[in-house]
């Protein structure tokens, strides 16, 4: 390579060099100017310390790096239901029924009026997950399309579901524990008493449950609801 032609390709790599530091430089001060109060990403950089380009580059944008990766709305989305819970009321544990179902509310609802009753038509949002807090499906993964049922109809809910609602109020949220014979006995497609899981995996899962594990001692669903309108 002669003289001159390496003098051009070193100006030019400079150059660029010199943009990729002002770029870095930029964004991180339009970072931090945006953000709360925190300790400057450059602390060190004058200390005195003789530091290569490299090592001031990686001083400055691996800090950055954690704040520029946004929050994932996929985990607000799944604690959505859960806003503000748990707060829980007077009792002091689970209720257990005599049908083998018990629940316990994670927060009571505030209505006075709008209770979960027998023939009561009752909008949910719904976590579905196995006893061992395996997650099943839930309303959020289905665009938040809520579940609605009229209690005491059989074509409705699963039987587990429409006798532990009972008694909840509107922005309640309870967790019921259902034995796998008060489940999904009919079957988990379309049109069966719900709320039925979505797609070929979540299927397939409460199968495994209602077909294999059924006789396991302590196997059970659990299914956390939010009651948003009884009518």
């Amino acid at each position: 390579m002669t003289g001159p032609y390496r003098l051009l390709v070193r100006a030019q790599y400079v150059f660029l060099s010199g943009i990729l530091i002002v770029c870095t430089f930029g964004q991180a001060g339009a970072l931090v100017a945006s953000s709360p109060p925190s300790p400057p990403l450059w602390v060190g950089l004058d200390d005195g310390a003789s530091l290569s380009r490299s090592a001031a580059l990686k001083r400055i944008t691996l800090p950055t790096l954690a704040t520029m990766i946004p929050t994932l709305s996929i985990t607000t989305r799944a604690n959505g239901m859960y806003e503000n819970a748990p707060l829980r009321g007077d009792q002091t544990g689970p209720v257990k029924l005599s049908s083998g179902v018990s629940y316990e509310d994670l927060r009571p609802g505030t209505s006075s009026v709008d209770v979960v009753e027998e023939g009561k038509r009752v909008n949910i949002q719904w976590v579905l997950k196995r006893s061992n807090g395996y997650l099943v499906d839930s309303s959020e993964r289905n665009e938040g399309v809520p579940f609605i049922f009229t209690v005491g109809d059989p074509k409705g809910a699963i039987a587990g579901l429409d006798e532990g609602i009972r008694g909840m109020r509107v922005g309640g949220i309870r967790r019921i524990i259902i034995p796998p014979e008060l489940a999904y006995v009919d079957g988990v497609e379309d049109g069966k008493p719900g709320p039925v899981p979505s797609g070929f995996g979540p299927k397939q899962r409460i199968r495994r449950v209602m077909i294999l594990l059924k006789d396991i001692p302590g196997e059970s669903l659990m299914l956390d609801v939010k009651a948003t309108r009884v009518q």
